[in-house]
């Protein structure tokens, strides 16, 4: 008898609990990235998105393109957030990092610096930012900045430096993070 008092008493702590917690549950804005990595709702899409499981992923970043235009890698990272954002994930759900290097290392470069090397504006910045703003952690590869002679000081103060590419790609593969190259 006590047992099934117990058991009772149990299922009723974690029903309130799990109440209270999804009714504090905001909605999930969309698009989380406004301007980039464009994305239309399909809710009957196949396979489903659970919005409360956590996805870890770690993008590798490596082509490089037009400098007057927004690094399709980047926009790629863009997209795969408001994907997830369009199927109702919150944002602490999306554990993403962006390890950039190779042809794509100069998207990291502050304005000015970008300015003297390319002649226009980092079309980037403004994307590093709001992947920033959501939680995406970006990194960038120390070996590339050597090869590409650039220098701490021109790095965009949202971008951590790593030793390497292919030693970061390792170690958050082995935590468990699916590895994703747009």
């Amino acid at each position: 008898m006590f047992r099934k008092i117990a058991i009772l008493l149990a299922v009723s702590v974690c029903l309130a609990f799990s109440t209270t917690a999804f009714a504090k549950r905001k909605p999930v804005p969309f698009p989380m990235i406004q301007g980039y990595g464009t994305v239309k709702p399909l809710p009957s899409a196949s396979p489903t998105i659970n919005k409360y499981w956590v996805y870890k992923v770690v993008f590798d970043v490596s082509k490089g393109g037009d400098p007057a235009k927004v690094n399709s890698g980047l926009d790629a990272v863009a997209e795969t957030v408001n994907a997830f954002a369009s199927a109702g994930v919150p944002q602490n759900n999306l554990k993403f990092v962006v390890v950039i290097h190779g042809d794509a290392t100069p998207i990291v470069i502050s304005d000015g610096s970008y300015k003297t090397r390319f002649h226009v504006a980092n079309p980037n910045l403004d994307l590093i930012n709001k992947l920033n703003a959501v939680g995406v952690q970006l990194l960038v590869d120390g070996q590339s900045l050597i090869t590409h002679q650039i220098e701490g000081a021109e790095i965009s103060s949202k971008v951590e430096v790593t030793l390497s590419a292919p030693t970061t790609l390792v170690i958050y593969q082995q935590h468990k993070y699916r590895l994703y190259t747009p």
